[in-house]
């Protein structure tokens, strides 16, 4: 068998409590940055729902519009009053886009403040 060369290094009382403080405090800042990062998750979701919303209402409102224009009597406008009219785009009619009802999943918070509030007491109980 092969021999192994084992190391041994004599760590200070109080360096080994300062490195267990700074382990814990690390956890503890990796947590809520973890916490955030959900949050975030959670609002950008929202916002993009809620762009994706105003497109749709946006295109039913131009459509209505167009129905409006086509009902409504046209007027005569005086020579003078008329600008260049702008030739009409082909009018295409756009179904709205669906929105896909995402069940979302329950944010692990519970987990992360149990483990949280646990690093903190063990970090007050080295102090």
């Amino acid at each position: 068998m092969k021999e192994e060369n084992i190391f041994h290094i004599k760590v200070e009382y109080e360096e080994a409590i300062q490195s267990r403080k700074d382990m814990l405090s690390s956890e503890r800042d990796l947590i809520n940055i973890l916490k955030i990062m959900k949050k975030y998750h959670l609002l950008r979701q929202r916002e993009l729902d809620n762009k994706l919303k105003i497109h749709n209402k946006i295109k039913d409102l131009k459509r209505n519009l167009t129905k409006m224009n086509n009902i409504l009597p046209k007027i005569k406008i005086p020579d003078i009053l008329k600008r260049k009219e702008i030739p009409e785009k082909e009018k295409i009619e756009e179904e709205p886009i669906k929105i896909e009802e995402k069940v979302k999943e329950p944010v692990d918070e519970d987990e992360l403040e149990i483990q949280l509030k646990e690093i903190q007491e063990r970090l007050s109980k080295l102090e």
